[in-house]
């Protein structure tokens, strides 16, 4: 399951070109001055403290492509500085790359922790597509080897049923935003991954051991990464601890002082981020709401009516990319139908912990786009995307489908198992291939015109029909092996449970 889910998250990252990520000019330029001044990397603007200096087509990579999805992205072979920066074996200095200025960025605004940008910087070389394929597929690694340790370290039930969340709300929107630039891949996956853990090593009997050792050092891991990337991504750390104490059970993670040392540390570092570092343009100079309407209850009526557009957009019913890129309008059908069935099936059986779990959870994910939506005067749509939603969707997803204890699976029955494994898989493929097409084609194509010839493909070497054939079948075997594997798909209610109720009753 790790190991597919690398291969097919890497096709995103080859047939996505260079910022094609949301936002990317800022991510991307803050990346490249994360460490600092350096020729031809970073560099400062004479008699301007405001503004730095970064390779063009790092700043201005989307340019020519973003906001209109029929042009794909053959344009960023002919951009300012292509030939330059792009060309294999190039070097970059002031006198072969073009520079631009730029105050959109990290080093001046401080819009977000700098850790995602540190990291990614490390990868920063001569070439910058490259270079940015390199930090994508570090991403990449980094999620599968957290989906390892979930199915490695953690109790059966509780890794399957993370793993099992994270395969059912990443399609498509995560698996997109996980092969980029985008701080968003950290906190995603980094949620995801950490009230598992937390749980785990809450739980485990002893956690001095090597697999507690191991627990606390996933834990610490998930949460950095959730930490270091955006402001919000902290906020979701405090209630994924809350969730996991809960889950574990508050007596015994209490009686544990190393346990909640570990927990108490990491909410710490939570707290002092999100107290100190300015979010994303919340409010203007002047202390003003970023909207206009007016904060009433008409307001909140018509949010709370609205709300589920984001919640659909996060299983494909929002475009991808800088908002340009559409996907079929089968994604989000499915994608709504099998989290939904889900859900139910997770509360056909509930337990009086699960309940309280899954109502905060639930209470999150309303509630912090509505808070936010009210205090800012905005409506849904606005500001408010379903990438800052998607790890309260997976929280809640993930504590849903726990078993009736950590150590089993959630049950499926088989039929309706096929079905959702099927019709994930279709999805993948189809926001894969739609993702693909907008970038070497355009949608002056159709999506399965046979006579399209890609305008675009990676300098990677790799043939884009390799990349497809091998994506697909890496993601039908991620997901069945996600869905088939993880939960247990078997008849349910059958002839041998009414057996062992009848003599549950004998005895």
């Amino acid at each position: 399951v790790p190991i597919s889910f690398f291969i097919m998250c890497a096709g995103w990252a080859l047939t996505s070109p260079v910022g094609s990520a949301p936002d990317d000019d800022y991510h991307l330029s803050s990346i490249w001055c994360a460490q600092g001044l350096r020729d031809g990397v970073c560099e400062e603007v004479p008699g301007d403290a405001a503004a730095l200096l970064v390779p063009v087509n790092v700043a201005q990579a989307s340019d020519c492509f973003r906001f209109e999805a029929g042009i794909n992205a053959g344009c960023t072979l002919t951009a300012p500085g292509a030939g330059a920066v792009s060309a294999p074996g190039a070097t970059v200095t002031p006198a072969t790359a073009p520079m631009v200025a730029v105050t959109h960025v990290n080093n001046v605004e401080g819009l977000y922790p700098s850790a995602f940008y540190t990291v990614m910087s490390v990868f920063i070389g001569p070439n910058v597509e490259h270079s940015v394929l390199n930090m994508r597929l570090f991403n990449i690694l980094l999620a599968s080897l957290l989906l390892a340790s979930l199915l490695r370290l953690t109790p059966r039930g509780l890794g399957s049923a993370a793993v099992l969340a994270i395969t059912v709300t990443f399609i498509p929107l995560g698996l997109f935003i996980t092969a980029s630039t985008n701080p968003s891949s950290w906190s995603v996956i980094g949620i995801g991954a950490y009230w598992a853990f937390a749980t785990a090593f809450l739980r485990h009997r002893n956690w001095r051991d090597r697999r507690g050792i191991l627990l606390a050092v996933a834990t610490a891991i998930a949460a950095a990464m959730a930490i270091g990337s955006r402001v919000d991504a902290s906020t979701y750390v405090v209630l994924a601890t809350v969730i996991a104490l809960t889950v574990s059970g508050w007596r015994r993670g209490l009686k544990t002082p190393g346990r909640l040392a570990l927990l108490g540390v990491i909410v710490l570092a939570a707290g002092i981020t999100y107290l100190t570092v300015s979010p994303v343009s919340v409010v203007s100079a002047d202390g003003a709401s970023l909207g206009t309407a007016s904060a009433g209850l008409g307001l909140l009526l018509t949010n709370l009516t609205y709300l589920p557009v984001l919640f659909q957009g996060i299983v494909g019913g929002w475009n991808l990319g800088w908002n340009d890129t559409l996907m079929p309008p089968f994604i989000p059908v499915i994608g709504t139908v099998i989290v939904g069935a889900l859900l139910y099936r997770g509360l056909a059986a509930p337990s009086r912990r699960k309940l309280v779990v899954a109502g905060i959870a639930a209470l999150a994910l309303v509630a912090v786009p509505i808070i936010f939506l009210q205090t800012q005067r905005l409506g849904v749509g606005e500001v408010v995307q379903p990438r800052y939603l998607l790890p309260l969707l997976t929280l809640l997803v993930g504590v849903v489908s726990l078993g009736p204890n950590l150590k089993h699976r959630l049950e499926l029955p088989k039929v309706p198992g096929l079905l959702i494994a099927a019709g994930l898989s279709v999805s993948a493929i189809l926001a894969f291939w739609a993702n693909a097409h907008r970038y070497f084609a355009g949608d002056g194509f159709g999506l399965f015109d046979p006579e399209v010839q890609p305008a675009w493909v990676t300098s990677s070497g790799v043939p884009l029909a390799v990349t497809v054939i091998i994506t697909v079948l890496a993601t039908i075997t991620f997901i069945t092996g996600s869905v088939g594997l993880l939960a247990t798909v078997g008849p349910v209610g059958t002839r041998r449970a009414g057996r062992a109720s009848v003599s549950g009753r004998s005895s």
